[in-house]
């Protein structure tokens, strides 16, 4: 092969690769409060995530999302708490259980102004393989913010893989 080509991931497989992803979502908040009430709340968000792939089947990474709104969550005895376009941050493990799917799981935490919150995170992927080593595909996660409230998130990823060199 050409020095600038790479063979396909889905023949060689991922191990050694580097990945970073871009995604646009809505996070969906369970305590969120619009006109007094509390509901379910969508909110947009981005996703900046890097991956690194230590076999075919498991990968580490950093999930990084950025909720691009102000809300105020209500917790424990009805007291509110001003979240300002938090950043979350997770460190995650990776199985590939299958060429298109991934589950995924880590405990990291959400900064805003005043008060940052622990969270786990599990979640799903789905990713379909473009040429020259680009990905497309949909992420579904779940965070649970310890005493405060839960969240799960869809997202419309697209990817860049750099395969290790193959010899």
């Amino acid at each position: 092969l050409p020095a600038t080509e790479h063979p396909s991931n889905e023949t060689h497989g991922m191990k050694g690769s580097h990945r970073l992803s871009l995604g646009l979502g809505h996070a969906h908040l369970s305590q969120g409060r619009i006109e007094g009430r509390t509901s379910w709340v969508p909110v947009a968000s981005w996703s900046f995530n890097y991956d690194y792939w230590l076999s075919n089947k498991w990968a580490i990474g950093l999930q990084n999302d950025l909720i691009l709104e102000t809300f105020v969550i209500t917790h424990g005895n009805n007291q509110e708490l001003e979240r300002n376009k938090p950043l979350v941050v997770v460190p995650v493990g990776i199985f590939k259980f299958s060429p298109h799917w991934s589950a995924l799981g880590g405990v990291g935490a959400e900064f805003s102004e005043g008060h940052t919150l622990t969270l786990t995170r599990i979640g799903m992927e789905y990713g379909r393989h473009l040429p020259k080593n680009w990905e497309a595909g949909i992420a579904a996660v779940w965070d649970n913010r310890w005493g405060y409230y839960n969240a799960w998130v869809l997202s419309f990823t697209f990817s860049k893989i750099w395969p290790r060199a193959h010899r």
